[in-house]
């Protein structure tokens, strides 16, 4: 049974606004700069606690709701760690900081699960307690994969991400891990084992390879052999790391925690070059390369989807007659309305021009074309509002069942058909196959 902490991935825009964090410190000028960062900068609610009466009191009521606390390890009245042995308790994720640090208390710190600690000395202590608890926060938009065919291994590592307020799915072979990839494209790391049974955590890697490129998956090999070369064998089968076993805490936190941030760049550089630059909507190239993968996910989960071509009606005649910034003013209104409507359940990109593709998913055909018929009402009674004065425009909408299995480009040709159909029919409606004859067309 795969281990899962719930789906939880972050919108990029506005993901710490509201969350309430509780700061547990005596300092009053510590307290007055992080809340002035947490709740200035990036909108979240701050707690603060100087005492450990109070954070008694303070937690005696939904604990739940903190997503984070940053705790004075040398808090007065608690000098045993009491403050931090109740945050934890309460399963309260927690960064630890302190003016003193030895290597004892270091291990012992570690020993606790806290998500991370930062050391309370110099200038940048602030920011640097700042900077990690954006990155823990950050880490539950990520979804780890382990894989380790021995259960005591895979919950420890589950637990250590977990801490990290990582999602974690975790199996015990490679053919479990394979079926997870197959089900789930969100991954963001692998971290396979060498030494399992059936398929040993090399040939895995290969597999994975030939399903997830480099860009979309990052991949750390683990083995407690002592083979020196299976860091390279790792490494030239496609993995982009390996870590020798037993291993440090703090070693593979960092590990996985620079592979995710890779990830993430890389991400925000793919999303960069997945969007048209006029309407913020994905462009014709994502929605080729991504329409076919979805399609096939879709079939197999018996999940009925249409394919849809909107089209602006007399575009180049609202161009020639307002000019192009007033045409740009109105693709984007459009492009906008589009979006808001379709969410992140359906799949919209600008195709070019005043083109748009849209996959429809979840929906029968009646309802897909009932939800196209109320985004072409949408547009016509949506006023686009410019420097010239108000307008006005509508959409043509040429929409295709799919239901065999076909080449993408067929179902875009039979849409762009019916496209055509909707055009000659008078403009502003939605032709399918259902109104072939039950509409003139010119």
């Amino acid at each position: 049974m795969p281990f899962r902490k719930p789906n939880s991935r972050s919108a990029p825009l506005g993901v710490f606004e509201d969350l309430e964090i509780l700061l547990v410190e005596d300092s009053r000028t510590y307290i007055a700069a992080l809340k002035q960062r947490l709740a200035g900068e990036y909108g979240m609610r701050v707690t603060s606690c100087s005492t450990l009466e109070i954070l008694h009191s303070v937690l005696e009521e939904a604990p739940e709701r903190f997503a984070l606390a940053l705790i004075d390890l040398n808090l007065p009245g608690a000098p045993a760690g009491e403050a931090l042995d109740l945050l934890l308790s309460k399963n309260i994720p927690a960064i630890v900081f302190t003016a003193t640090f030895s290597d004892l208390k270091r291990k012992q710190v570690l020993t606790k699960h806290v998500a991370d600690y930062v050391l309370k000395d110099g200038k940048d202590a602030i920011e640097n307690l700042v900077k990690a608890a954006i990155r823990i926060l950050s880490n539950r938009g990520a979804h780890v994969l382990v894989v380790d065919d021995s259960m005591t291994m895979r919950e420890m590592l589950s637990e250590q991400l977990l801490r990290q307020l990582y999602r974690v799915t975790a199996v015990a072979s490679g053919e479990a891990a394979l079926e997870a990839l197959e089900e789930d494209d969100d991954f963001d790391l692998a971290v396979i084992n060498y030494l399992m049974p059936e398929m040993n955590g090399l040939t895995l890697v290969e597999q994975i390879r030939q399903r997830r490129d480099f860009d979309q998956l990052r991949i750390i090999g683990m083995s407690s052999l002592e083979d020196r070369s299976l860091t390279a064998r790792f490494l030239r089968a496609g993995a982009n790391d390996f870590l020798h076993q037993p291993l440090g805490i703090e070693e593979f936190r960092w590990r996985v925690a620079q592979n995710i941030q890779t990830t993430n760049q890389v991400r925000q550089l793919r999303e960069l070059a997945a969007r048209d630059y006029l309407t913020g909507l994905y462009n014709r190239r994502y929605f080729f390369d991504y329409g076919p993968r979805r399609i096939a996910l879709a079939r197999k989960h018996n999940q009925a989807q249409s394919l849809a071509i909107v089209d602006i009606d007399h575009f180049k005649r609202l161009n020639d007659t307002y000019g192009h910034e007033i045409g740009d003013v109105a693709l984007k209104s459009v492009a906008g309305q589009l979006a808001d409507m379709c969410g992140n359940e359906q799949l919209l990109a600008r195709l070019g021009g005043e083109e748009f593709g849209l996959l429809i998913s979840g929906r029968n055909f009646a309802e897909a074309r009932e939800f196209c018929e109320r985004l072409r009402s949408s547009i016509e009674q949506m006023p686009i509002t410019t420097a010239d004065g108000e307008l006005s425009v509508t959409i043509s909408i040429g929409l295709a069942e799919i239901a065999p299995e076909e080449m993408f480009d067929n179902y875009l040709n039979a849409a762009d058909q019916f496209l055509y159909m909707a055009k000659h029919a008078g403009r502003n409606c939605v032709f399918s196959e259902t109104d072939i004859g039950g509409k003139a067309v010119a």
